[in-house]
This record gives C-alpha cells, structure tokens and sequence, in this order.
C-alpha cells in the first residue's frame, strides 16, 4: 500500500467528464444571482459591517484549522512509515496538504464525540435563513402596503385602488380604514400630553359607540318602513281581494320582477272581447302603495288606450240641417268605494264594457249598410226616416270636463215641429243605451251558458258562429213600426171612398209574443209579427176576407208580407166559417206590389 496522501477534487481536469448538474457561480447572471443569495443570506435586517467582517474573520480561522490538522496528520504518518524520508519529501507533503486545504470539502470531522460541520454546510444554513427573512419582509411590506392603500382610499380612491391588493380590494370596502391628526403643543409636558392622548382616545370611543348606536338606529327605522311598506300592500292587496277580485301572479312586463295582477274583465262571464281586461298591480317602492296598471291584450306591455263610452243621440231635420234633440246621459258607476284603488278597477271595468259594447254594435252595422246604417271608427248613424237620425257614438272620456259629461240637457230650445220636449227624447236616448247595455249582458249569459253545456258538434258551432243581436233587433223593431204604419195607411185609402162596401177593420201587433214569456229580453230577439184582418161586404151580401201578415226574417230589417184573401157567399158562411173560397195566398217585400194587388181584388169583389 502506497504512503502517498489522498486527496479529493470535485473538478473534472476534462470537459467532456463535467457534471452537467453543477453550476459554475462565476457564469451566473445577476438576475440568477440575487435570487439565490436571497436564499442563502435570508433577512438582511441586521447586517452590520462588523458583523460582516467577524464572519470573515471566522471563515478564515476555521479553514487555517482544516488545513493544520490535516497536515500534521499527513507528517505523523511519513515519520511513522519512514524515518528516513528527507527534508525534500516532507516540504512537498506539507505543500501538497496546504494546496488540498484550499477545497471544501463536505465531510464531517468527529473529535471528543462533536459533530463539526463544514463550511459549505453553514454556508447553506445561513442562506437558507437569509431566504425565509428576505420573504418574511417582503410580506410584511406587502400588508404595510395595503395598509396605507387602504388608510389612503377614503381620500384618493383611484390612487389607491392601484396600489391595493386585489386579495384586500375583495374582502374590504375601501374607505372603510381612516384616521386624524393629532397636533400637540411641544412645550406641554410628557403627563400633559398622555392625559391628552387618553382624552383624544376616549373621544374615539366615544365617537365610534355614538356611530354604531347612530347606525343601529337607521337600520331599526329602515327595517320599520319596511315592515311598514309590505304590511300597507298585502293589505291594499287584501282590500281587492275582498272585493272578490279575481288575482293572479305574474311578471312586471317593466322590471321582469314578480307581481300580482287582477283580471278586471268579463271573461269569466261569456265575453269573447279581444281585450280580456288584465292588469297587474304594481308596487311602489317608497311607499308600498299599489298603483293599477292595465295591460295590453297579449299582457306583455302596459297599456296605452284612451278610456271611451257609449253616447247615443236623436237628431231632427229642420231646414236641410239636423239639429240633436235628445243626447244619452254619461252615468260614473263606478266611484262609489272609499278606496281609490277599487274605483279604478270598477272604473277600467266600467270603460272595458263601453268598449265592448260599441265593438258588437259596430260588427252588427257593418251588415246593415244597405239599411241606412253608416258605420265609421267612431260614429254608427241609423236613419229612422227621412226626418230623423239615430247616432251612437264612442266618446273618448274627458276627466277633467266630467261634469260636462253628466249634463244632459237640451242647451237650446227645440224648434217648432219637433214633435217632443227635450227632456222625453233624453229619456228615449236613455233607455236606447239601457237596452244595448241589457241585450249585450244576455249575450254574455247566452254565451257562458253554451261554454257549460256538453261540448258537441252543435254546441261548438254555436260558440264559433253566435253574434250578439243588439242592433238588429233594434232597427228591426222600428222599421216595423214604420211598416205597419205604412200598411195601415194603404189599407185605409182602399177603402175609404168604397161607399157599395161594409168594412170591419182589426189590427193584431207582435202577435207571436202573446203567448210566449213575457221575459222582456226574449221578447227582443223575436222576429216581430203582426196582423191586419179586413173584412169586406158588398151589396150582393158576399164576404171578402184580406189577411196580411207583417214579419221579417232573421235580419230583423227585411219586409215580408204575406197575403191570404178567403171569399163567402154569404154572411152566415162566414160567421160558421163554412164554404170559404182561397182566392189569393202570397208573400210579397213590396209596399207597392200589395197595394196594387189588393186594389184588383177589392175593385173584383165590388
């Protein structure tokens, strides 16, 4: 065995056997640099020259020490193996060993049972204390940062939203952090200015616990409006409830927010109107009040409609001009609850039936045009003859003029030749509206009675093709009038210069009424029928019997006559009723066909 020194070199003399994992520090770059002598000094707090230069110092005497004993080994060993060995071999031990103490070397000396460690060793120690220090710092000059940031906020807000952290910017309101100056007087003493401090510090308190106090009671007066809000709408909401109000909920077509509305309507009741009558009840945020708001057909936007009502005039013609005889009076139904918000839901519905009865009215005059009945947006003009005019209007509601509304009476006195007061043609234009308004709510009952009865093929049909006969009925009616009249008076000039004739005159009106209900409204949808029976003689004691038969169809506005003439021979015939002769049976829609007709029969029985 050789007695040659060992020694161990962590270098590679060839390149290509250098250890690819071992960074040379002379290469790194400063960025890569002061990174890791961060690490390695962690906190440079209390880094002082002194300290810098015992640290040296320490080094040193420990790395001299290393080398002393390593070359006083190494002599022991080369006197114990050969005495002989000369001068010359021993200065090249001794320079060999203090050569070989220069590396550092990573092992672990144990001498008296203590472990020293070695340079490199406490090198990385205090790096890696060096490094915890240096984040430590860093950290606490981060939350110094934020505390500023936050401290700056409640007087520059921009600027310190730049420098806060985005971590404090979520969990804290700015502003929320402030403070004051103190200014004390310097030639006051140190118990002068403690005493100051305890004051000022108690005034703090004082004012934080005045704040909290302040702020407690704005939330207990906030959360008493509150309470004071919702109970004063579930009440108003309650109130039209107990109106028997039909609600539901919905959607505020505004805000998209949940709400109740309310279906003013007569839907439930037979009507097929377009407009179904809803509305929703919205609630105002101040106050808590509900306010009525109609919407619109489809319910998805409020509505905007002008509130209009049904007006009915008589006109006379006087001069080629026509003056108003007689105006309908506008009757406010609907005002009679204490309560704002039901004389508005009483007030939509009152002007939701106006509309639908002048929409029924207007699909009625839209048939009759051929009959004298002019249809327009706003006006439906009927022409009773030619002296007079019917006309209903749909008038658009003034509030503000009501009154003007409700006054009904003849401004100007009537014209000679008018025939009536002022005061009876209000009152016919009175009960015109009553009967449109009574005939429209049969038409809801007739409807609502199809809608509960067992849907069949029949019923269906009725529901889809049923109109309302308002207007029919009604011009129906006086055109009849106005036939029987005119038949009466044809009758009368055949006969009134028949000296050779004996005539018996009888006049039988609506006679397919007589033996029905004397219910009023079945009454008017009945096609009118009436009856005129003359009865003639001659000088031969024959007896010519005309019976005419004055009807319409279901138009209600067409004239049908309807002729027989029957002949005995003698009187006692025809009290028996025995031997009669139908000489004639035919209809006829002419007042001058019949006329004609009847003057051959009567110039042939004579």
């Amino acid at each position: 065995m050789s007695n040659e020194p060992l020694y161990i070199d962590l270098d590679f003399i060839e390149d290509k056997k250098k250890d690819p994992f071992l960074q040379d520090e002379d290469d790194l770059e400063l960025k890569e640099l002061i990174p890791r002598i961060l690490i390695e000094r962690q906190s440079f707090l209390n880094i002082t020259e002194k300290a810098l230069e015992n640290e040296i110092g320490n080094s040193k005497v420990a790395l001299l020490g290393t080398n002393n004993q390593e070359s006083k080994g190494d002599v022991d060993i080369d006197v114990d193996a050969d005495v002989d060995a000369d001068v010359d071999a021993d200065v090249d031990v001794d320079a060999n060993a203090n050569a070989n103490a220069n590396e550092v070397l990573e092992i672990e000396d144990f001498k008296d049972g203590t472990v020293v460690k070695s340079t490199q060793e406490i090198f990385n120690s205090q790096k890696l204390d060096l490094s915890k220090n240096v984040s430590s710092a860093l950290n606490e000059t981060s939350l110094a940062l934020d505390f500023v940031s936050l401290l700056l906020s409640s007087v520059k807000p921009s600027l310190a939203k730049n420098t806060m952290s985005s971590h404090l910017q979520k969990f804290v309101k700015p502003s929320s952090l402030n403070a004051d100056r103190l200014i004390t007087e310097e030639s006051e003493a140190a118990t002068k200015d403690n005493a100051k401090c305890v004051k000022v510090g108690q005034g703090w308190k004082t004012e934080a616990l005045a704040k909290i106090t302040k702020s407690f009671r704005e939330s207990s007066e906030d959360l008493k409006q509150q309470v004071s809000k919702e109970r004063r709408y579930w009440n108003m909401i309650n109130l039209v409830l107990s109106n028997n109000e039909a609600l539901f909920r919905m959607r505020d077509p505004v805000s998209n927010a949940r709400a109740i509305g309310v279906k003013y309507g007569y839907g439930d009741s037979g009507s097929d109107f377009q407009d179904k009558g809803l509305a929703l009840l919205r609630k105002n945020t101040q106050t808590g009040e509900i306010k009525f708001v109609p919407l619109a057909t489809a319910g998805s936007k409020v509505s905007t409609k002008q509130f209009k009502y049904v007006r009915v005039r008589i006109l006379a013609k006087f001069d080629e001009d026509y003056m108003v005889i007689g105006q309908s009076r506008f009757q406010n139904t609907y005002a009679n609850s204490p309560h704002g918000i039901i004389n508005e839901i009483e007030k939509a519905r009152f002007f939701l039936f106006e509309d639908d009865l002048f929409y029924q009215l207007s699909r009625e005059a839209k048939i009759l045009i051929s009959y004298n009945v002019i249809a327009t947006a706003e006006k439906i003009s009927i022409e009773i003859d030619n002296q007079g005019l019917i006309e209903i209007e749909h008038i658009r509601y003034d509030e503000v003029n009501e009154e003007e509304s409700d006054d009904y009476r003849q401004p100007y006195p009537l014209p000679e030749g008018a025939g009536s007061s002022s005061f009876s043609n209000n009152k016919k234009c009175q009960l015109i509206l009553t009967y449109f308004k009574l005939m429209l709510v049969c038409f809801y009952q007739y409807n609502l009675k199809l809608k509960q009865k067992v849907p069949t093929s029949l019923t269906k049909w009725k529901q889809s093709n049923s109109h309302p006969l308002i207007l029919r009925p009604f011009v129906g009616n006086m055109r009849h009038e106005l036939f029987i009249n005119t038949m009466r008076k044809i009758l009368k000039e055949l006969i009134i210069d028949k000296k050779d004739l004996e005539s018996k005159f009888k006049f039988s009106k609506y006679v397919n009424l007589m033996e029905r209900s004397n219910n009023p409204f079945q009454k008017a949808i009945e096609k009118p029928k009436s009856v005129f029976d003359l009865s003639l003689q001659n000088t031969s004691s024959h007896v010519l019997i005309i019976k005419i038969v004055v009807t319409t169809n279901e138009l209600f506005v067409d004239l049908i006559l309807h002729l027989t003439v029957l002949r005995y021979d003698t009187v006692e015939d025809y009290q028996t009723n025995v031997n009669g002769v139908n000489v004639l049976q035919i209809e006829f829609n002419d007042f001058d066909e019949i006329r004609n007709c009847l003057d051959w029969q009567i110039q042939d029985f004579i």
